[in-house]
C-alpha cells in the first residue's frame, strides 16, 4: 500500500514538475548558455553561427572602453535609484490607506490596480499624449496654474526625457507592489495593532513598530523584484523614446545591448553586455536574499 502511494506521489510530482522544468530549461537556461557562447565569438548575427570565429574575452575587454555603455550605466543607475525609492514607498502607502481607511475597498483596489491592467502600448500612447509639448495634459495643467514658463517637450527635451520615462515606469510599476503589500497587510496581527493603540501608540508608531516589521519578508521580495525589473527595462523605453532624444539620453543597458546585437549587427559584443548584466543582477539578488534571511534568523 505504501509503495503504491509513493508511486502515485512520484507520478503527480513528475506530472506537475517536468513540464515547468522543460519550459524553464528551453526558454531560459538554453538562451543564457547560448548567449554566453556567442559572447566569446565575433558573430555578427547576419551570417551562420558556424562561420563565427572564437575571440575569447575580447568582447568583455571592450566593455571597459565603451563610452556609450558608460552612459547607459549612468542612465540605468539614475532610473533605478528613483524607481526603488518611490515605487515601494508609494505602493505601501496606497495599500495601507485603502486597507485601513476606505469603506469600498474592492472599488479602490480596482482603481489602484488599473495601471497594471492597461496594455503597455496603450500606456505609451497615453503618456506620450500627456507629455506632448503642444496639446499635452501636463503642459496644459502647468499653464492653468500659472506655471506656463515650465512647459516643455518632456520626452523630446534631453534634460527631462529620462525623468519623464522614469515617472511613467513608476506609474506602471506601483500596482504590482500595491498588490503584494495588500496581501502582506492581511497577515499583520490585528491584536498587536490594537494593543499598541491601547498602550498609547499613535498611527505612525503603529506603522513603524508593528506593521512594517510584520512586512519585512514582503518588503525584501519587493525590493529584489524591483531591482531585477530596473535592469530588465526595455519595452517602455524602446517604445517611448527609443533611447533618445539626443546622444543616448534615455538609453538603458538592455536597450543598448539589443541595438548592438540586432541593429548594429554585432551579436558577439551585444551578448557580452547581456551576459554581464545577467550575472550582476543574479549575484546582487542572491546577496539581497541571503542578507535578509540572516536578519530574519537573528
Amino acid at each position: 500500500m505504501n509503495k503504491l502511494r509513493k508511486r502515485r506521489e512520484i507520478k503527480w510530482f513528475l506530472l506537475f514538475t517536468v513540464p515547468g522544468l522543460v519550459v524553464y530549461t528551453v526558454f531560459l537556461m538554453v538562451p543564457i548558455v547560448m548567449s554566453v557562447a556567442i559572447s566569446l565569438t565575433d558573430w555578427t548575427g547576419m551570417s551562420k553561427l558556424s562561420e563565427a570565429s572564437f575571440v575569447g574575452l575580447k568582447n568583455y575587454r571592450n566593455l571597459f572602453s565603451d563610452s556609450i555603455l558608460r552612459i547607459t550605466i549612468h542612465n540605468t543607475f539614475v532610473y533605478g535609484v528613483i524607481v526603488m525609492l518611490f515605487v515601494p514607498v508609494i505602493g505601501f502607502i496606497l495599500a495601507y490607506i485603502i486597507e485601513t481607511f476606505t469603506r469600498r475597498k474592492s472599488l479602490w483596489r480596482m482603481v489602484a490596480y488599473l495601471p497594471a491592467m492597461i496594455p503597455l502600448i496603450v500606456t505609451v500612447f497615453l503618456w506620450k499624449w500627456i507629455y506632448n509639448p503642444q496639446y499635452g495634459l501636463l503642459n496644459q495643467f502647468l499653464k492653468l496654474i500659472g506655471l506656463g514658463k515650465y512647459t516643455t517637450g518632456w520626452i523630446t527635451n534631453s534634460s527631462t526625457a529620462l525623468y519623464a520615462v522614469t515617472f511613467t515606469s513608476i506609474w506602471k510599476a506601483i500596482p504590482g507592489v500595491f498588490i503584494l503589500y495588500l496581501a502582506g497587510l492581511q497577515s499583520v496581527p490585528k491584536e498587536m495593532e490594537e494593543a499598541a493603540v491601547l498602550d498609547g501608540a499613535g498611527r505612525m508608531q503603529v506603522i513603524r513598530y508593528v506593521v512594517l516589521p510584520s512586512l519585512r519578508r514582503v518588503t525584501t521580495i519587493i525590493y529584489v523584484l524591483q531591482f531585477i525589473d530596473v535592469f530588465r527595462v526595455f519595452d517602455l523605453v524602446y517604445a517611448m523614446t527609443n533611447g533618445g532624444p539626443g546622444y543616448y539620453t534615455t538609453e538603458m543597458i538592455l536597450t543598448y545591448g539589443y541595438k548592438t546585437t540586432f541593429t548594429n549587427s554585432n551579436a558577439g559584443y551585444g551578448m557580452s553586455i547581456t551576459t554581464v548584466l545577467i550575472c550582476f543582477v543574479s549575484l546582487v539578488s542572491v546577496l539581497q536574499l541571503r542578507l535578509a534571511s540572516k536578519r530574519y534568523d537573528d
